[in-house]
């Protein structure tokens, strides 16, 4: 057992320890099918927080002859499976995490020599036998196979890390042909059972095409038969809610987004995964630089990029060639290239049958919101950011005039994005005007609150905001609306409300005339809005 070499299964079991682990161990078979009737060479690419280190823990644990995992996955879905032990702890692993190597190097041109040495270390100590003095990584395995007959495992976590770093040229090359002598070696193919790489962004191709172009990829553009296993499918996230009395509508809401065929709706397993073990349903997207590689080419406006993302902000989506995309992050000469980046980054949800992308949820929807404040050119899409901004604002003020005229500007955009009947296009049409509030609220939509369900609500996430009910009535007037708050009890919801008193907003549509009416009464406390009942 080493460290690189044939591993243990220790991180595989601190994984099933944590509060919340949802088993996906069926992935085996589909790799075995994979590797049985095609080349065992994969590249799975997913955004960040999608799963993909613990799914190499999961691989490396069950191949691994360094480790005895069958107390394991006996308890595990792979084990409903008729012989799905066949290669249960029978074969030589290796398994590199290179953003773990790249960070530990001192001296970064050095991460690949060390890597090397420490490979060729671990297979001697581990085939003592074999004669493995002046050999490269790939020659080792040709001669351990030659003696021994065994093929190998061979895992890369983070395998991108050195192109998303942007390293120098030299050590770009280095690791390039590292990658080429073990994957491109036709002597060498035999002593390969799999080969899973697995970082954030597809294989770069090198001007016209990949040197690893025999690698099978799946991405967050065309993902296949491996959808489900990166991020929690819908009815995984339901039984997590269920057994751990969470809601379910705003993890929908927060962190669902991604679709895709074969696996349906996709949520964020990282963020789900948070607001189930501490019920706050906030931002977990840990924001990175990402966006701000791209800066330059949205303050271009390539292709009129900015009404693009005014339109995805707004609720629309936007039609995209992913094909145009060159993996390669340097140069960027078109919106498609752009927004399929930020699709793989998963800024973006590609439908891959409509050809469209779009922002998938709120908690992505507030990393764009952060990203364009901090950004500088954006004048396009800072109107719409501003206008949700001052709706926000307006509401908290009680400006109920200036409310119900930035609601008919909202839902003369929305409601050309929908095709659903005008009721529900104008609760539709509210939570996308609101979309600005993810900033300082968690937004509720159809809310089990007091002896019904709350069309829209806002619970503030510090004190220095008031909490907010909002209902909605297709015809009439908006103070029936308030009447409806009130009389079936749904600012009781908001009896622990951290915020500053409670808003009950009633909000009127009238289809004719396209106009909206508001009504805002401000309550100190749940037991104000009882009162004289």
């Amino acid at each position: 057992m080493g460290i690189l070499v044939n591993p243990d299964n220790a991180n595989l079991r601190f994984n099933l320890k944590k509060q919340v682990y949802v088993d996906k161990s069926e992935m085996i078979l589909d790799l075995e099918r994979r590797t049985e009737t095609d080349d065992p060479y994969l590249c799975i690419s997913r955004a960040r927080r999608f799963g993909k280190t613990m799914m190499t823990n999961l691989i490396s644990a069950y191949y691994s002859k360094g480790c005895d995992s069958r107390s394991i996955f006996e308890k595990l879905k792979l084990a409903r499976h008729e012989g799905w032990d066949k290669y249960l702890n029978s074969v030589n692993v290796i398994m590199i995490d290179l953003n773990g190597e790249y960070s530990a190097t001192e001296n970064k041109n050095q991460t690949l020599k060390r890597l090397k040495k420490k490979l060729l270390d671990e297979l001697q100590e581990e085939f003592p036998e074999v004669d493995l003095q002046d050999a490269s990584v790939a020659d080792a395995l040709i001669k351990i196979y030659s003696k021994h007959g065994e093929a190998f495992v061979i895992i890369i976590d983070e395998y991108d890390v050195l192109i998303r770093e942007k390293v120098n040229d030299e050590l770009r090359k280095e690791y390039l042909d590292f990658l080429n002598s073990l994957f491109k070696n036709n002597t060498l193919r035999r002593a390969i059972k799999l080969a899973y790489l697995t970082g954030i962004l597809p294989i770069i191709r090198e001007r016209v095409q990949s040197k690893l172009n025999n690698f099978k990829e799946f991405t967050m553009v065309a993902p296949d038969e491996f959808a489900p296993y990166f991020g929690f499918t819908e009815d995984e996230v339901k039984a997590l809610c269920e057994k751990f009395g969470r809601n379910f509508g705003q993890c929908k809401m927060m962190y669902d987004g991604y679709s895709f065929p074969g696996a349906g709706h996709i949520f964020n397993p990282n963020s789900v995964a948070n607001a189930i073990g501490n019920g706050r349903y906030r931002s977990y997207w840990t924001p990175t630089s990402s966006t701000e590689v791209i800066t330059d080419y949205m303050n271009a406006d390539i292709d009129g990029i900015q009404d693009d993302i005014s339109e995805m902000l707004e609720g629309g989506t936007v039609r995209i060639d992913t094909d145009q995309y060159m993996n390669n992050i340097e140069m960027f000469t078109s919106k498609d290239q752009v927004f399929t980046y930020l699709t793989h980054l998963g800024y973006l949800a590609y439908d891959e049958d409509e050809k469209r992308c779009r922002i998938p949820n709120m908690e992505i929807q507030q990393e764009w919101i952060r990203a364009m404040e901090m950004a500088k050119g954006f004048d396009k899409v800072m109107r719409v950011v501003n206008a949700s901004r001052d709706l926000v604002s307006a509401t908290i003020a009680g400006d109920e005039k200036a409310v119900g005229l930035a609601l008919d500007e909202a839902h003369r955009k929305i409601s050309s994005h929908l095709t659903f009947n005008r009721e529900a296009s104008l609760q539709s049409a509210i939570l996308m005007a609101y979309f600005y509030a993810v900033k300082d609220y968690m937004i509720f939509s159809e809310l089990p609150a007091g002896d019904g369900f709350a069309d829209v609500a806002l619970l503030p996430t510090s004190v220095s905001k008031p909490a907010i009910i909002i209902e909605l009535k297709k015809e009439g007037k908006p103070e029936k609306a308030i009447e409806q708050i009130k009389s079936r009890h749904y600012a009781s919801v908001f009896k622990d409300n951290p915020g500053k008193g409670i808003l009950l907003v009633g909000i009127s549509y009238d289809a004719k005339e396209g106009k909206h009416l508001c009504k805002i009464e401000r309550m100190a406390d749940v037991s104000e809005v009882w009162k004289g009942e």
